[in-house]
């Protein structure tokens, strides 16, 4: 197992809790992990990769207080996709699946929907205030029909937000782009009813998670400033995705965060991201490391 320690994100140690006292030391309260692009398609090579990383993840968290997976995109498609649940099943801890631009490029964004669906049922009786988006959404834009996966959940003052922005293109090009999906029911005015609707009383509370990194390059400029508007106006630490196959920081600082990228499961070495959650009482800060399984 190969361990690299990353920098850690979040709210300024030296900010004050009055004009004359420091603030609380931060303390390490949990941690959560991430998994990018398993791709259980066929064959059983990849599925023995995130076989080995939930393994990976059970055994770990008998020592680390891993309390939380998210698996961020490109899970499973065609025959691989009931076996993707089955094999994220095997998690001791609640994880959290986003949906992929592969398995809707594949005809599989309804069938996702109905794997998962009790996937999130469960997040919603472990975890409080939970909301979960639109799922059936016409495009009246592109005059097409589709199935959305947005959801958001609160654990430990903090607040999670599960983002669907995978384009609907049937092009095999531009179905790699993300898209806003700014119309009625979609991911944009989900996403910004959910960070402009949280009271967040903590810096750095607001967590979001997307298959897509959400920077320039997924989106193109217009889309960028539609989401920095929002994202400027709260408490957001940073945005956690996968897609590119490939580690990357990519700074955001007009959104006032920075995108993580954790490399695929699926390809090279099989790579998972812990983040260990620290706090304060006063705001949250991020260590990050990434593990590569054996």
């Amino acid at each position: 197992m190969l361990l690299t320690t990353l920098a850690c994100v979040g709210a300024p140690t030296d900010t004050a809790t009055t004009d004359s006292e420091p603030p609380p030391p931060m303390e390490h309260l949990f941690s959560f992990v991430v998994i990018a692009d398993p791709h259980i398609s066929t064959g059983v090579d990849n599925q023995n990769r995130l076989a080995a990383a939930v393994e990976w993840v059970n055994q770990e968290s008998v020592t680390e207080p891993i309390e939380l997976v998210w698996v961020v995109g490109d899970i499973g498609w065609g025959e691989g996709l009931p076996i993707s649940k089955e094999l994220l099943d095997e998690l001791i801890v609640p994880y959290a699946p986003i949906i992929g631009d592969n398995e809707v490029y594949f005809g599989d964004g309804a069938r996702f929907d109905e794997i998962y669906s009790p996937q999130y049922k469960v997040l919603e009786e472990t975890f409080d205030g939970w909301t979960r988006g639109q799922t059936e959404v016409y495009d009246d834009v592109n005059d097409r029909d589709m199935v959305l996966q947005n959801f958001a959940f609160s654990f430990r003052e903090l607040r999670w937000v599960g983002l669907d922005w995978c384009s609907r293109d049937d092009s095999s090009l531009y179905s790699e782009f993300a898209e806003l999906h700014d119309v009625d029911g979609g991911t944009f005015p989900y996403f910004s009813d959910e960070l402009l609707s949280f009271e967040a009383t903590l810096d750095e509370s607001v967590l979001m998670f997307s298959h897509h990194p959400m920077h320039l390059g997924s989106f193109d400029l217009v889309e960028m400033e539609s989401i920095t508007g929002v994202t400027s106006q709260q408490q957001v630490a940073a945005n956690w995705a996968g897609h590119i196959h490939q580690t990357a920081e990519i700074d955001v600082p007009e959104g006032g965060y920075t995108s993580y990228v954790t490399d695929a499961t699926w390809d090279d070495d099989n790579t998972v991201r812990v983040v260990r959650v620290l706090g304060n009482g006063v705001g949250f800060e991020y260590e990050q490391s990434l593990v590569v399984i054996d």
